[in-house]
């Protein structure tokens, strides 16, 4: 009987679980993974550090704080509060929200990408995110590349609409036949721009070509 195969580096499961989760954020839609609990706990780190910034924003909408909308303060210190007494109200805090919230992965991550670490965040203690913000230096510093990307690949999308739009409004019906076939042709270039934006965004972010 062959032996069986020793337990593979943690070098190696880290990657597998890195190309797992990167495959769900990407074919997963952010309200499902909410739903499926996707966005909690320690597959919710990796799932989560996968997504673009306004996919974490999106996710937040489903957040304890959101439809609960408890008193923030019970989240920050507060000015000259010891710190026994802040960490006896942290842990309420932690226990009556972060806890059963769906996201406080998702809620623990935008806060690294915004280096927002004051308060309690996804259930960490300001001290927790510091070290976080620390450790993961460079990955956050790609993530916030990747998210800068995307917001510029969205100001493109909504520039070539409102192009369409303008020339639309503008060319459709106008002048000579002669003109008016060059005015579709350029309305026609125009919506082939939007289109290919559009569905370059789709392919990334997992959509289906028919969604």
């Amino acid at each position: 009987m062959m032996a069986a195969h020793p337990p593979a580096p943690a070098r190696h499961r880290g990657i597998a679980e890195d190309g797992i989760a990167a495959y769900i954020a990407e074919t997963v839609p952010v309200d499902s993974l909410v739903a499926d609990g996707y966005l909690a706990g320690h597959d919710g780190r990796l799932i989560a550090q996968q997504l673009r910034a306004p996919q974490l924003r999106q996710a937040m909408g489903h957040s304890v704080c959101h439809t609960v909308q408890p008193d923030v303060d019970n989240f920050f210190q507060e000015d000259g509060e010891p710190d026994a007494d802040w960490k006896q109200r942290r842990v309420r805090a932690v226990r009556d929200h972060c806890t059963v919230c769906p996201v406080r992965a998702a809620c623990a991550e935008l806060a690294l990408r915004d280096g927002d670490t004051a308060g309690v965040r996804g259930g960490l203690a300001p001290q927790k995110l510091d070290r976080r913000l620390t450790a993961e230096t460079t990955r956050l510093e790609r993530a916030r590349a990747a998210d800068e990307q995307v917001g510029e690949e969205q100001h493109a999308r909504i520039a070539a609409g409102l192009e369409l739009q303008r020339l639309t409004g503008q060319y459709l019906g106008t002048g000579t036949p002669q003109k008016r076939r060059e005015n579709v042709e350029k309305i026609r270039d125009a919506a082939r721009r939007r289109d290919e934006l559009v569905s370059a965004y789709r392919r990334t972010a997992g959509w289906t070509a028919a969604a």
